[in-house]
This record gives structure tokens, C-alpha cells and sequence, in this order.
């Protein structure tokens, strides 16, 4: 949904190149009167279109989400290495790709492996410099900060999907508020990004600017609470991440040539694979991605043609 005014803009898809919000790609259908998520609070003037209906579009939660792939990912047998650090890789008597050396806790040890795929997010750069220090490729992606509060309002408490909705504002502050209400009653609101946050040497070292708290959270009073009532809302998490994106706005999956990392032979095949720079759609993409990374890594034809997006 949308709260902007109707006009020209950036399309939605273009807001991390541009610096536009995601709302601007609503139509001209205007919400009836009356309708829309309950616990948004209208203002006089604002404008709510739809973007898309439960037949056109869905939402997950990506901790949910998350866990649940842990879960059934060891149930089928996948040995988590957690924490983990790179190191650096192994060859075999050809030069070829045979291990990856990791430091759990203090302790190296090295997993065998014939094809490798790096996709750490916005650390991708690194741990791929890491493991190929010698290599000149640079892999073009870089970290976007993103704050966010998960609140919980009185006014939304729903234990199904039915009435789960994303809205997507801008305000006349410049501010992209996007708000999203998930099964189990809470809300999770985002938009306050930055690049100028550098990137914490891993995720657990990450730090909330407290002033941009502060700013979703007066942006979750003017959106989610009743006028002329005390604040309501109540504070579940707070958030900070970072998106790893790259110049084209596009995600990179990739292999990568035996060449450009010393190695021998000049195919990806076998080899070394690239999947990040997904920006805000990491979650929404991760489960195509991960069918089309196997199917590449494992020489089977794509289910997706993603030559575009190869490095």
C-alpha cells in the first residue's frame, strides 16, 4: 500500500540508486473509504493506494523464516560451522580447489570441498579477499545501514495471515517509512538507511544509533497511534543491518574463473561461485536463489536465466 500523494517519481525498484521510495509504484486505485490495515493511523490529506493484492503478492517473516531453514536444513544432515571465520582455501596436487580453511573458536580446521560458494551478505568482499588475496577481482558490493524497531500495538493482534499488510509511505520530511504487520502481533517498522555507517567487522558487532531509534519511533507514533492518546506501542526489538548492494541495483550470481583467483583452469565450472548484493530483497529472493546457486554450481541448466547478473 501507499501513503503518497499521487504524481511523478522514481519507481519503486529504483530506490536504492535513486533514492526513491517503493511506494511510487502504487496505481490509481484509491483504497475505499474506511478500508485498509486498523492499526494505521490516517491522517487528512494522505493518499492510500494499493500495490497489490493476497493473489499478487506475499510476505514472510525472515527471522521465522530463518529458523525454520536452520532447522530443517540440519534435520537433513547439514553440518553448521557457527561461528566461523574464513581463513583461507587448500589445493589439490593441480592447483584446483580441495578445502576451505575455517577458525571456529580459536581452532582451524578444513572442510573439503570441490565447488565453493560465497555469500556472505555485505561481508562478501571481504571474506572473498580473504580466502583469494592474490586475486585482482573485486567484488562490487557494498553496505547499506538499515535501522529498525519491531513494535506491538494494541490495535493489531492477528494470528493468521489475512490481515497481514506492507505499507510503503513517503512524508513530507523526505523520510521512506515502509511498515509491515506479521502473524503473531507485531509490527515492523524500517526505511531509515545510511551508507555512511561502516560496516562492523560481523553482525553481532553491530550498534544502534540510538538517535535513529528514536526516529522510527516517533515515525511508529505518527503511523501506528491514536491521536491525542499516550503512546500505546510497545517496543520489542531494535534493529540495525546492512544490505549488501551493488552499483546496478541488481544482485551478482556468478561463477567466478579459475584464473581470476589463481587457480588452474580457466572455467567456473567446479570452482568458485558468487551469490550477494540482493539490497532489501535478500529474504524475498533467498529461496529462488538458492535453487538456481545449486543448479549452477552443480553444471544443471538454471531454472532462471541470471546471465545478467553474472561479475
Amino acid at each position: 500500500m501507499d501513503t503518497t500523494p499521487a504524481g511523478p517519481g522514481p519507481r519503486g525498484e529504483d530506490w536504492l540508486l535513486n533514492g526513491g521510495s517503493r511506494s511510487e509504484v502504487a496505481g490509481s486505485h484509491e483504497f475505499a473509504s474506511g478500508s485498509g490495515p486498523a492499526w494505521l493511523t490516517r491522517a487528512e490529506g494522505d493518499n492510500l493506494e494499493l500495490i497489490g493484492a493476497d493473489a499478487s503478492c506475499a510476505q514472510v517473516d525472515p527471522k521465522r523464516l530463518c529458523e525454520f531453514l536452520l532447522k530443517a536444513s540440519l534435520e537433513r544432515g547439514v553440518r553448521l560451522h557457527h561461528p566461523a571465520a574464513p581463513v583461507g582455501i587448500t589445493k589439490d596436487a593441480e592447483g584446483r580447489l580441495s578445502g576451505v580453511t575455517i577458525a571456529t573458536k580459536g581452532d582451524e580446521s578444513t572442510v573439503p570441498c570441490t565447488a565453493l560458494l560465497v555469500s556472505a551478505g555485505a561481508w562478501t568482499p571481504a571474506v572473498f579477499r580473504t580466502l583469494f588475496p592474490a586475486s585482482r577481482l573485486r567484488v562490487p558490493i557494498s553496505p547499506l545501514a538499515g535501522h529498525s524497531l519491531t513494535l506491538r500495538s494494541p490495535r493489531w493482534a492477528a494470528e493468521s495471515d489475512d490481515d497481514c499488510h506492507a505499507v510503503f509511505s513517503s512524508l513530507t520530511s523526505g523520510l521512506s517509512p515502509e511498515v509491515f504487520s506479521r502473524v503473531g502481533g507485531e509490527i515492523y517498522v524500517a526505511g531509515l538507511n545510511s551508507s555512511a555507517i561502516p560496516l562492523p567487522e560481523t553482525a553481532s558487532d553491530a550498534v544502534v544509533d540510538q538517535s535513529c531509534i528514536e526516529t522510527l519511533r516517533r515515525v511508529g507514533e505518527q503511523m501506528l497511534g491514536v491521536k491525542g492518546q499516550e503512546n500505546d506501542l510497545e517496543v520489542v526489538r531494535e534493529g540495525l543491518c546492512f544490505r549488501p548492494v551493488t552499483p546496478k541495483g541488481t544482485p551478482i550470481l556468478s561463477g567466478v574463473m579459475h584464473r581470476d583467483l589463481g587457480l588452474t583452469g580457466g572455467e567456473a565450472e567446479g570452482g568458485v561461485f558468487v551469490a550477494a548484493g540482493h539490497g532489501p530483497w535478500g529474504i524475498s529472493l533467498s529461496l529462488g536463489t538458492g535453487l538456481v546457486m545449486a543448479e549452477m554450481m552443480t553444471g544443471r541448466k538454471t531454472s532462471a536465466n541470471v546471465k545478467g547478473l553474472a561479475l
